[in-house]
């Protein structure tokens, strides 16, 4: 029987049902079917970056730092997970930094001297090792198996550019990240391609830059189910990216963050979810909410250490209150409900805007 090669929409729909990572390494040893796996749809379920290696579902690429030195200065051989020059400094963030690249944080190490990795080579750094390079390879594991690279014509940063570019780059096909997380300073996100649809996202620490960052990457005609972020000096302010997100949740407490920014998040359920006090602050909250007109569908989930009795509020709006539940009105169609829930022995207060029964 005669053998016959896969028409091109043949092996998009093969690859398609493929394991990510399978198909990424059968692209890699196979030229022929690259076209088709940059044009096959892709759903990958977690994506998590960091400085020195990335998550795809199951399977880690890892790049390690492995050290032939040329004489004995006290160095370390063997791996070690860090970025340096020949003469073991380690390499500031900024000297990482590569056109393209988005940046995360607001410190890069700029304008400090080189930082000697003692905790990794052990070794006097400016006395013993100027004069004496040592010869440096990068390694990158994936699933066992191990590549070795030169090092003094390549960083490991240049290789999480072009791992990144071999994978997301380039892709013509609809793709999809279920869940990602950044743990880098840095986002060395490919160049070209398409921009995939990404249903959840773990900011982390929230800040502008990353915001921005998320804002640029994603293809937003696909709304963003879920983002998660905590706040410690930088103020959460109202961000376009807000807009497509369909659940924001802020792992703070309520009353560590502004109230006026709070409330002008454009993203329709926002939730709460380390515990908030209300004893002293329940009269502003009602106060702040009620001095705009709130869109209807819009909802606020605040978990709470402890319930207050909300008939202690005095508002001129109100239409109905008991102690775990009022009613408030805002404008001729709108009424704003707020009430006690329980959740796994978790006590939640409710805010929600909807349509007036007329």
């Amino acid at each position: 029987m005669e053998l016959k090669p896969m028409l091109f929409w043949d092996t998009k729909t093969v690859l398609t049902y493929m394991e990510p990572n399978f198909r990424f390494n059968l692209a890699l040893k196979i030229p022929s079917i690259r076209k088709a796996e940059k044009a096959a749809p892709l759903i990958i379920n977690r994506l998590v970056l960091h400085e020195n290696h990335l998550v795809i579902d199951e399977t880690e690429y890892k790049m390690k730092v492995y050290r032939q030195c040329q004489a004995d200065a006290g160095l370390h051989n063997g791996e070690v997970d860090n970025d340096s020059d020949e003469y073991g400094f380690k390499i500031i963030l900024d000297e990482t930094y590569q056109p393209g690249d988005i940046k995360l944080t607001y410190n890069g190490n700029k304008g400090r001297g080189r930082i000697c990795t003692l905790e990794r080579f052990q070794y006097n750094c400016q006395a013993k090792v100027n004069s004496l390079p040592c010869n440096h390879y990068i390694r990158l594991y994936v699933s066992g198996s191990m590549t070795q690279f030169p090092y003094r014509n390549m960083k490991m940063h240049h290789l999480m550019r072009r791992l990144l570019t071999i994978l997301f780059g380039n892709r013509t096909g609809e793709w999809t990240v279920k869940n990602i997380r950044v743990e880098d300073k840095i986002m060395r996100w490919p160049l070209t391609g398409r921009k995939p649809y990404v249903r959840n996202i773990e900011l982390g620490l929230h800040s502008l830059l990353k915001m921005n960052a998320f804002h640029s990457i994603i293809d937003l005609s696909v709304p963003i189910a879920r983002l998660k972020m905590r706040s410690f000096y930088s103020a959460i302010e109202d961000h376009p990216l807000f807009k497509h997100v369909e659940h924001l949740k802020i792992s703070n407490t309520l009353f560590s963050l502004s109230l006026s920014h709070f409330f002008s998040i454009q993203t329709l359920k926002v939730s709460i979810t380390r515990p908030t006090s209300l004893v002293e602050n329940l009269d502003e909250l009602i106060s702040k909410l009620m001095e705009e007109m709130r869109p209807i569908g819009v909802r606020y989930s605040i978990l709470v250490k402890e319930k207050v009795n909300l008939d202690t509020i005095n508002h001129p709006t109100i239409l109905e209150i008991s102690t775990d539940y009022m009613q408030l009105a805002m404008g001729s169609e709108a009424v704003v409900v707020v009430q006690y829930t329980e959740d796994d022995r978790r006590t939640w207060l409710n805010i929600e805007v909807i349509s007036r029964e007329i």
